[in-house]
C-alpha cells in the first residue's frame, strides 16, 4: 500500500488564540468555536449554499429563518462543545478569489463521541458553496482527527457518507479511512432512508499509528513500541 501523503499535524493555538475560540490551526484552515457575532456570517453562507448543500443536506437547504437561527445556536458554546460531540467552525487561513482570511467556509464535528469501552465517535463536515476543490475539508478534517485522536483520546473515528458525495469519499480516502461497506436506510433525507457508505480510521492507523488505547488505561497511554526500557 502507497504512503498516504497527510496534511502536516496542525498546530496547538496559542494562549491568545486559546481565549479567541481556536482550537487547531490547520495549513489551510482554523478550527474554532463560533462566537455571537459570527451569526449574520454564518447565516449569510448557509443562505448562499442552499442549493449546493441540498443533496447532501436537505433539511438545511430548505430551512425556514428560524430553524437557521436555532441552527447557529447549535453552533455557540456550550451547547457545540459537550462529552457527547464537539462542533466548530472551518475558517480560511488565508484570502483567495472567494473572500478574507478568517472568513467561515464550513463545520466540522465529532458526535456520538463513547466512553471505553469503545473510544469512538462519528464526524461530519461540509463547506459552503464556492469553498470546495480548495483543499479546505481535508485540511480541517485532519485537525479535527489530531483533536479525535490526540486530545480526547479516541480510538476510532467514523464517517458515514452518502454513495453519490464522491468529493467527501476522496477526503476520508486521502486521510486513510478505510470503506468498511454500506449501512442500509441509514439517515432519513428528504422522506426517504439513505444508505450510506460507511469509512473508518483508527488511533493505531492514524499519523503512523504510534497511539494505542488498549484497555480501560488506554485513553492515557501512548504506544512505546520500538523503544527500549531503562
Amino acid at each position: 500500500m502507497a504512503t498516504l501523503a497527510l496534511q502536516p499535524l496542525s498546530d496547538k493555538p496559542s494562549a491568545r488564540d486559546r481565549a479567541a475560540g481556536v482550537l487547531r490551526v490547520g495549513q489551510r484552515t482554523v478550527l474554532r468555536f463560533a462566537q455571537p457575532g459570527d451569526a449574520r456570517e454564518f447565516l449569510a453562507m448557509l443562505k448562499r449554499s442552499r442549493e449546493h448543500l441540498a443533496p447532501w443536506m436537505p433539511r438545511a437547504a430548505r430551512a425556514s429563518e428560524p430553524t437557521l437561527a436555532q441552527k447557529f445556536e447549535r453552533m455557540l458554546p456550550p451547547a457545540c462543545n459537550t462529552p457527547s460531540k464537539l462542533r466548530v467552525l472551518v475558517c480560511a487561513r488565508e484570502a483567495d478569489a472567494a473572500g478574507p482570511a478568517g472568513r467561515i467556509v464550513g463545520v466540522v464535528s465529532l458526535g456520538n463521541i463513547a466512553e471505553w469501552p469503545q473510544l469512538a465517535a462519528t464526524t461530519g463536515y461540509w463547506l459552503g458553496a464556492g469553498e470546495t476543490g480548495k483543499g479546505f475539508m481535508r485540511d480541517a478534517l485532519a485537525s479535527m482527527l489530531d483533536i479525535a485522536f490526540e486530545e480526547k483520546k479516541l480510538h476510532r473515528v467514523v464517517a458515514n457518507i452518502l454513495p453519490a458525495n464522491r468529493r467527501s469519499h476522496a477526503v476520508a480516502e486521502a486521510l486513510g479511512f478505510t470503506n468498511e461497506g454500506v449501512a442500509r436506510g441509514l439517515v432519513e433525507i428528504d422522506g426517504e432512508w439513505r444508505d450510506h457508505t460507511v469509512w473508518s480510521v483508527l488511533s493505531t492507523e492514524w499519523r503512523g499509528g504510534r497511539l494505542d488505547r488498549t484497555g480501560p488505561a488506554g485513553a492515557r497511554r501512548t504506544a512505546t513500541k520500538g523503544h527500549a526500557n531503562g
